[in-house]
């Protein structure tokens, strides 16, 4: 049998129990309707066997009906007592579904349209959800950076979310305003040098000609004014030298391949002659 109409049975196959399932549970009501609604929703594993290698397919497919059930339910009588069945048989159907793990992080916390009082426990299954996520993408920080965001902001507990803030910093395509944040945090806390070298870090790495005002703001906090003054002027001065030489490259890779002043050599600590 020919892949392409293999797919189509699949699809028909999935597709069918679903609207068998709509259809009968409409006959019933209260909790045998909330049963009939997920009667043929098995675990991962075993729609891994059923799905005849499919599992990119499967997974779509039963994305969208977790979505369909979410969205039902969110919408009018906010019960979602099978929200958990449908994301542990989704992950464990296609454990690479990236935006699944994000999706469910996000649901989990979400389960009543008045979202001013989330429950501890539901944030707690959102920050595992995105642990998981985490070891399985470990180079997304979306992910370190929605666990920050579920322990500092949710649970008010700044001393465990700065590490993640930190790992969701380094990362690639993580957004400025993340270094930004963590140099608050640092500052708040009273640990004032770690925040200074963040802001110096991202003075001297971003590409704007002229400093946005939240990082002009943070550097009057930070520092006095002549260290300041000092600090726009290496920029400056970094900035004139990658354009004239290097524009065709990325600022940050500039910064590591460029020749170093005998004066930043010494600050590092190199054997030079006199």
């Amino acid at each position: 049998m020919k892949k392409v109409p293999l797919l189509c049975l699949l699809a028909i196959a999935l597709l069918s129990a679903g609207i068998g399932r709509y259809r009968l549970a409409r006959g019933f009501s209260g909790k045998r309707a909330s049963f009939k609604e997920v009667f043929n929703l098995p675990p991962g594993r075993v729609l891994r066997q059923m799905d005849l290698g499919w599992h990119t397919l499967a997974a779509d497919l039963l994305f969208i009906r977790a979505n369909i059930y979410y969205g039902q339910h969110i919408l009018t009588d906010e019960q979602l007592p099978w929200l958990d069945a449908f994301i542990e048989s989704l992950l464990e159907l296609d454990p690479d579904f990236k935006a699944a793990y994000l999706w469910a992080a996000l649901v989990l916390k979400f389960q009543k349209r008045d979202s001013s009082q989330v429950p501890r426990s539901a944030i707690t299954r959102s920050t595992e959800i995105l642990r998981r996520g985490f070891r399985r993408f470990p180079a997304d920080y979306r992910f370190p950076m929605r666990i920050a965001f579920n322990l500092y902001y949710e649970l008010g507990d700044s001393e465990q979310a700065i590490p993640f803030f930190e790992t969701a910093a380094r990362l690639p395509d993580a957004p400025d305003w993340l270094g930004q944040k963590l140099a608050d945090l640092y500052n708040k806390r009273g640990r004032r040098e770690l925040a200074r070298k963040i802001l110096r870090h991202m003075i001297a790495t971003t590409e704007d000609p002229e400093l946005s005002r939240s990082l002009r703001e943070r550097l009057e906090t930070l520092f006095e004014p002549h260290q300041a003054d000092h600090l726009l002027a290496q920029r400056r001065e970094l900035v004139e030298s990658w354009q004239r030489r290097y524009s065709f490259i990325p600022l940050d890779l500039y910064l590591t391949i460029r020749p170093r002043s005998y004066q930043e050599r010494q600050r590092a600590g190199e054997q030079l002659p006199p």
